[in-house]
């Protein structure tokens, strides 16, 4: 489980990996399982838990190459 914290405003970016297959479908991108994401702690920052297949990578968003 990957643990951002994130403040109002701020976000968070999930996304295929660079080395899967741009024709994959999605059923076969999420055969790993689904993306889960969990409130692990509230207040002025909130802690978010994230479990993701690993064909999918998960970034803050200010941290997304373009």
């Amino acid at each position: 489980m990957l643990i951002l914290t994130r403040r109002e405003g701020e976000a968070l970016t999930l996304s295929p990996s660079k080395d899967i297959d741009p024709d994959m479908t999605a059923r076969e991108l999420f055969a790993g399982g689904p993306i889960t994401i969990e409130v692990i702690e509230s207040g002025s920052h909130t802690k978010l838990g994230i479990n993701a297949p690993t064909g999918i990578k998960v970034l803050r968003a200010g941290l997304v190459e373009i």
